[in-house]
């Protein structure tokens, strides 16, 4: 028996994925935590542990504000999204793409692959997420890009945080 109805659950992913689209648009992210519950729980792997976000408004500010803000411009393509309605769960790729239509020498485009689980509580909100994706490819797409001089402003100034951070290290 379904944990929640397979049409609902698929009405949900549609709907998330609309509202990205239109996050990336307008370079604002924060209008999504209005899918989360009052008291979800968000989180994602960084060098050394895990960060981790509860409730709904400290996502909106930190998850969808702070931690997305550097990357306007930027695209989250969703690739394959997997529904397991029995669980209430979703399972979906994406890739982070860079801020440019140049391609690396071979060709290919400026992007690192990632994914995240979700899980439904109804009502077309999740209550769970965790992203999952290669921390350090993902840091050396941003290198690659900021000797393409693509970065914003505060996208190169959290590369600075960071490289200062590592050499502390």
């Amino acid at each position: 028996m379904p944990r929640y109805p397979r049409e609902e659950m698929e009405t949900m992913v549609a709907r998330w994925i609309e509202a990205n689209q239109k996050a990336e648009r307008e370079g604002n992210w924060r209008p999504l935590a209005d899918f989360y519950t009052e008291d979800a729980y968000y989180s994602w792997d960084i060098p050394g542990g895990l960060y981790e976000a509860r409730g709904r408004e400290n996502i909106r500010t930190t998850c969808l504000g702070d931690a997305m803000d550097p990357y306007f411009g930027w695209h989250y393509p969703y690739d394959k999204v997997v529904i397991d309605d029995t669980k209430g769960e979703v399972m979906v790729t994406w890739y982070q793409v860079g801020p440019t239509d140049k391609r690396r020498p071979d060709g290919s485009e400026y992007k690192v692959i990632g994914a995240s689980w979700f899980e439904y509580a109804g009502n077309y909100q999740w209550s769970r997420q965790r992203d999952l994706y290669d921390f350090g490819k993902t840091m050396a797409l941003i290198d690659e890009l900021a000797e393409l001089g693509v970065l914003s402003e505060l996208a190169m100034e959290r590369k600075r945080q960071r490289d200062a951070a590592c050499k502390k290290q």
